[in-house]
């Protein structure tokens, strides 16, 4: 009944935004309502981090997103970079044993973080980011030609935000609880 609720909650929030500018499909690390931040919540309840864009440079463009149970997959596209860029997955627990361990940046504390460099043209490299119960990966996938430090563009691009943010906000605006990590347990 719940999930029906909040199911329903952001199908008028999204009607709404239908009528504005804002785009409620890019989920931007700075609005914790976006329904899309919503739907990634319940796309892997376990998850206490979720992907987001924190700003998106010029020649980046937000590209889509597909939620699914068990994941959220969103894309960036670049000028020069191609099409899905950059594909940044939200999953449950992600394959890390090729990859190395490197330290965090400033907005990965708490997260444990590998690298798993592949090659340089066309530049393409995984960084996962492993926390409880989740784990949100950059696949970076250049079009040969394209440069390798655009990669600095599309970490600046990306960021994460904490769940509990994200529960607090629906709690808040819509007198609802999301089930999982920060929230009650989920049903089944």
């Amino acid at each position: 009944m719940k999930v029906r609720a909040i199911l329903l909650a952001i199908a008028a929030a999204s009607a709404g935004a239908a009528c504005s500018t804002s785009d409620e499909s890019r989920p931007v690390c700075s609005r914790h309502d976006a329904s899309i931040l919503m739907l990634e919540a319940q796309s892997v309840p376990s998850a206490t981090f979720l992907p987001c864009i924190a700003e998106l440079p010029i020649g980046w463009d937000f590209g889509g997103s597909q939620v699914r149970d068990g994941g959220t997959t969103l894309w960036l596209d670049h000028d020069r970079a191609g099409f899905h860029a950059v594909e940044v997955v939200l999953a449950p627990r992600c394959d890390v044993a090729a990859a190395v361990e490197v330290p965090p940046a400033p907005d990965e504390v708490g997260m444990r973080t590998y690298q798993q460099p592949e090659t340089l043209d066309p530049f393409v490299s995984t960084r996962s980011l492993q926390f409880p119960g989740g784990c949100i990966e950059y696949r970076y996938r250049f079009s040969e030609g394209s440069a390798s430090a655009l990669v600095i563009e599309a970490d600046r691009a990306l960021s994460s935000v904490p769940r509990t943010t994200v529960v607090t906000q629906v709690r808040r605006d819509f007198d609802l609880s999301l089930c999982g990590a920060g929230a009650t347990k989920c049903a089944g």
